[in-house]
């Protein structure tokens, strides 16, 4: 920097407000500054609720800067270990390297010179693996100062030591002018100001009227300060000491006028005060400094001596502070993993729903097909039913015709009674295309139109038959037997009963008897030849299937038998009664004849039971 700008750095300091001129001063005590105190105790209060360790550590960081600018390094240091030991565990990233600086820092003031250059150097490894120019600005500085102290009374007499930190500061300028950091720049001509002053070389005070000025362009009223006593410093060395005592002057008044209340600052002026009056030959005024100065390290000295209970508390209320985060990270883990549990539960929920959706899904398209099948079976069966009933009515009109072109009436009967079994067979069908059972019959309508039919062929339709039919449904196969049976009967009661009665009488019952299902038919004709009975009425008569005739009933079955009439006029082998024979065959049933329950009456009952 040219004369003159120094010149207008030397007006300018001159022209700072001096309305409060500072005494020497007593007896000093520090205290910590409230509102840095407060916004660490708020950083820490946020940290807790959000339970956020990295916000706690910088909590911790910013409680170290307050004690350190307080003078109570101890405490500091214990509050940045305290943060380091949160983000050591990370690994690599700018709040360690800072940390490192900031330990380095209070080690060096401390007089550990070699803590204080372990910490410089690690910060300085860190900030070059994340390639952080910003961080080494800070590394650098540190690291000059660790040489300094690490290397009193060498670095002066050795040029490659004096190099070594002469380049660290350097190289703090560099980057402050790479990034156009104004206040990296400030920071490094004070430092290579404050070396060069120490070993007498003029070079210094350009450096440091260049901080002085950097740091009050931009309002840094605690940096300006401590810049003008170290520039103070400097003018003494040349022999400048009016100059020096008005900026010292004027340091002192700012420092009160601002309460800047930071130890390093002020020990510094009380420093060069002392080397003032010292260099003028003021010794009373240089005694009385230099007592305010041991005092103010003194004091120092005690506050921390008594503050050990203090920071035996700070130490309690970390470790708490510690333990409930520990406490409440477990908590978060637990809830974690119930809420990892939820998800995996929710998950298999999830897929047992989607499966069960989908095996719905599947089962639905099957039920549909199914019931496709169904309808059509259906359409199919119904189809079949009616084709066979309109075949029925074919054969039934040819039988019809043919019956109606014969003359013999043997043959002629012969075709009516095979043309009442077909409709017989075609009314099943009807029932079965009409009905909603495809495979089924309802015997009580069936049975009811059979009679009707077959009354109706032979004359008799005024006939009042007496029914007594349970509403049972019967497969088809064997309502076709039932059928022709039930035909075969009412035919011959037609044609061999009711013709020599003046009040014919027809009673057809149906019943369900346990598993049993039992067709009873009644009529009032003249009754069966009974040979060799004196009683009417007590003769049962059982189908044999391998005989074509009757078994009394309780009598022992004989190969050979011969079949009782049913009346005088139908023959022993007639093909009626061979019908029926084969129906109840069909059927896998038991049938006999016997006489009606009143022995002074003639008359006839068949029973048939098989089973449902």
């Amino acid at each position: 920097m040219d004369r003159f700008a120094s010149f207008c750095i030397f007006l300018f300091v001159l022209w700072l407000p001096m309305s409060k001129p500072v005494a020497a001063q007593g007896t000093t005590h520090l205290t910590v500054q409230l509102d840095r105190l407060r916004k660490a105790k708020a950083t820490e209060q946020e940290a807790m609720a959000k339970n956020d360790s990295l916000l706690l550590a910088e909590a911790w960081y910013l409680y170290g800067k307050t004690y350190a600018f307080s003078g109570d390094y101890r405490v500091s240091q214990q509050y940045f270990v305290k943060s380091l030991s949160i983000h050591e565990p990370r690994g690599d990233s700018f709040e360690l390297g800072r940390l490192y600086v900031r330990l380095s820092e209070n080690e060096n003031r401390q007089g550990d010179s070699e803590r204080a250059l372990y910490y410089a150097n690690l910060a300085t490894r860190v900030f070059q693996r994340i390639h952080s120019d910003d961080g080494l600005m800070r590394s650098y500085g540190s690291l000059g100062k660790a040489y300094e102290r690490n290397w009193h009374g060498q670095w002066q007499r050795n040029r490659a030591k004096f190099d070594s930190i002469f380049s660290c500061y350097k190289k703090v300028e560099s980057l402050g002018y790479q990034l156009k950091d104004t206040m990296g720049i400030a920071e490094a001509h004070m430092q290579l100001g404050e070396f060069l002053t120490q070993v007498n070389d003029p070079k210094a005070i350009p450096y440091l009227e260049s901080g002085l000025h950097l740091f009050t362009i931009n309002h840094k009223i605690g940096p300006s300060v401590d810049a003008m006593a170290q520039l103070a410093t400097a003018y003494l060395m040349v022999g400048k000491t009016t100059l020096a005592y008005q900026i010292l002057r004027n340091a002192e008044a700012i420092y009160a006028r601002e309460k800047l209340n930071e130890y390093t600052i002020l020990l510094n002026l009380e420093r060069v005060f002392v080397h003032y009056f010292e260099t003028t030959g003021q010794f009373d005024k240089a005694y009385r400094r230099l007592k305010t100065k041991s005092e103010l390290e003194r004091s120092i000295l005690l506050e921390d001596r008594n503050g050990a209970i203090a920071r035996l508390n700070v130490e309690y209320e970390t470790a708490k502070n510690v333990t409930l985060l520990n406490a409440q990270k477990r908590e978060l883990a637990l809830r974690d993993q119930n809420l990892l549990t939820q998800r995996r539960f929710m998950s298999t929920l999830l897929a047992l729903l989607i499966m069960a959706l989908v095996m719905s899904l599947v089962f639905f398209q099957l039920y549909r097909k199914k019931q496709r099948i169904s309808r059509r079976y259906e359409d199919l069966l119904k189809e079949q039913n009616h084709r066979v009933k309109n075949n029925l009515q074919v054969v039934s009109s040819l039988l019809s015709m043919q019956s109606k072109r014969l003359t013999d009436e043997t043959a002629k009967k012969a075709v009516q009674e095979s043309l009442l079994r077909v409709q017989s067979m075609a009314i099943l069908h009807q029932r079965l295309y009409d009905g909603d059972h495809l495979a089924e019959v309802d015997l009580d309508d069936y049975i009811r139109e059979v009679t009707k039919g077959a009354l109706q062929a032979f004359g008799y339709p005024s006939l009042d038959t007496q029914f007594d039919i349970e509403s049972i449904y019967l497969p088809a196969d064997k309502a076709i037997s039932m059928g022709l049976i039930l035909n075969e009967l009412i035919t011959n009661a037609c044609k061999y009963a009711f013709p020599q009665n003046s009040e014919p009488f027809l009673a057809i019952s149906f019943h369900k008897k346990g598993q049993k299902l039992i067709l009873t038919v009644t009529d009032n004709g003249p009754g069966m030849d009974r040979p060799g009975l004196d009683r009417p009425g007590l003769n049962r008569y059982s189908v044999n299937p391998s005989l074509d005739g009757y078994i009394p009933n309780g009598s022992q079955p004989a190969q050979s038998v011969t079949t009782s009439a049913r009346r005088s006029h139908t023959t022993a082998r007639s093909f009626g009664m061979a019908l029926i024979q084969a129906q109840v065959i069909q059927l896998n049933g038991t049938s006999w004849f016997s006489s009606s329950n009143n022995p002074a009456d003639d008359g006839t009952v068949f029973t048939l039971e098989f089973n449902a």
